[in-house]
């Protein structure tokens, strides 16, 4: 009986150190992301001004999941038209290894709204964050294969990853 009590409670103290979801989660949860604890936000949906406040307050008050918490926040800076700001917290997210900051920087330099678009490193990012279980990665490689301003423009490789996304991997 004492084991198991032991057992429990050992699961109960991981399970909540595993699963910390603070209000920046919730207010800015990326579908994308692969470790989200929270529902996905929309990107209309997001109020940039709670999302920056509640992301800063986690930023400075867990250092365990920072990279979560720098990606979604860098997302409310992204909808509050703070470009450069969101480009940092996406750099520093990649830098400390989250994957899913490597698909926001994909994003940013397939688009070019915020930086100058670069499709070959999209296209590394993407890769990147594709093999370190970002299945949204797969899409964005469709997006960039079908892109005719693309220098490896290619139909084919872009049917190839969208299979892989429709498929799960």
């Amino acid at each position: 009986m004492r084991t198991i009590l032991i057992t429990l409670a050992l699961f109960a103290t991981i399970g909540t150190q595993a699963y910390s979801i603070e209000d920046c989660d919730i207010l800015a949860s990326l579908e994308a992301n692969p470790t989200s604890v929270s529902s996905p936000v929309a990107f209309n949906d997001i109020q940039p001004r709670a999302v920056i406040d509640a992301c800063s307050r986690a930023i400075a008050a867990n250092d365990e999941d920072q990279s979560r918490y720098l990606l979604l926040r860098a997302r409310g800076y992204l909808k509050g038209g703070e470009g450069e700001k969101a480009l940092l917290d996406l750099e520093h997210a990649y830098k400390l290894g989250y994957p899913a900051a490597a698909f926001g920087l994909a994003t940013a330099y397939f688009l070019g709204d915020d930086v100058t678009q670069d499709l070959d490193k999209a296209r590394q990012l993407f890769m990147h964050s594709y093999e370190n279980g970002v299945l949204w990665s797969a899409w964005g490689l469709s997006l960039l294969y079908r892109n005719e301003m693309y220098e490896n423009y290619d139909l084919e490789e872009a049917k190839k990853w969208e299979v892989r996304f429709k498929n799960g991997g």
